[in-house]
């Protein structure tokens, strides 16, 4: 593939003088290391870079999946969506490609620490998943020659910058079908060993390793799981199939509309997933008090 991207030479000697960008324990960064650039290097809107060091230059195989899809997303009309946060850099060290810079978000929260604090209030979590539904449904919408998976469509790949809008990071590791010779992510929360889909290959296909190759129900998937979440405040993606059509039945019961409940349901139905955003505005401050998986527990006696 062609290279439409800038590349920034650093020295490894000059590494230790860059700015680290410390993650909280919860906060998911298997791949590497970040840091601040300094004012040198600025993106093409005027912001800071930050460099994703990653940990994995030795091997070859991995680093080539990832800058084929960062040069692809460079050149497509995915660039256009201020959502994306794509990166913009090559990063070479010493003469070898050690991972991408991309547009620092200043003053940014994790989504994933949003959707789990008890600092934050009910609306205020409800509503930043409304903005990534609508976010989903406008990638889907994008047309260009190949299609944007997240694949690793988490709470944890979005921040809500200091404007209060969502941002989708890690698209290095994200999927584009249709580009030939690129490979699923093997490294994804909700899809990975998740066995379940394995019983609808027609809806969520799997290539010969076993790994789910993404595609628009495999991230629709992910999302309910993380709505999920909030109203259950449990990993809903590890329970059996059973215990999650009982738990459905348990939030009918507890007064939540009937269509977002199908669209729950439809995950693990051979039909297309539906997007639930526009179902879930009517959910109230007061419902995870009702629909919390621990209540559910003391009425399932299977």
């Amino acid at each position: 593939m062609e290279d439409n991207l800038t590349t920034i030479n650093l020295r490894q000697s000059k590494i230790k003088n860059l700015s680290l960008l410390g993650l909280s324990c919860d906060i998911f960064n298997t791949e590497g290391t970040l840091m601040v650039l300094n004012k040198k290097y600025k993106t093409r809107n005027g912001g800071r870079v930050l460099f994703k060091c990653l940990d994995m230059q030795d091997s070859p195989r991995i680093m080539d999946r990832k800058l084929d899809i960062v040069r692809y997303l460079n050149k497509s009309k995915y660039r256009d969506l201020e959502e994306l946060v794509i990166p913009e850099f090559q990063v070479h060290v010493d003469d070898e490609l050690a991972g991408f810079g991309m547009e620092y978000v200043e003053d940014s929260k994790n989504l994933g620490h949003v959707i789990n604090s008890d600092e934050v209030s009910f609306e205020k979590k409800k509503n930043y998943l409304i903005k990534l539904g609508e976010l989903i449904d406008k990638v889907d919408k994008v047309e260009d020659d190949s299609k944007l998976f997240f694949g690793d469509l988490n709470e944890y790949n979005f921040l809500i910058d200091k404007d209060d809008s969502l941002k989708a990071i890690d698209l290095d590791s994200s999927y584009i079908d249709g580009l030939e010779g690129i490979t699923p992510p093997s490294l994804t929360y909700y899809i990975l060993r998740n066995y379940v889909l394995w019983s609808l290959p027609q809806k969520y296909k799997r290539n010969n390793i076993g790994i789910v190759i993404p595609n628009s129900d495999s991230d629709l998937y992910s999302y309910i799981m993380i709505i999920l979440g909030l109203l259950s405040n449990h990993n809903m993606h590890t329970e059996r199939v059973e215990v999650f059509h009982e738990y459905l039945s348990f939030l009918e019961k507890n007064g939540i509309d009937s269509r977002l409940v199908d669209c729950f349901r439809n995950i693990y139905l051979d039909k297309k997933n539906e997007n639930p955003r526009e179902y879930i505005g009517d959910l109230d401050d007061s419902i995870t008090e009702k629909t919390n998986f621990y209540e559910f527990q003391k009425t399932y006696t299977k």
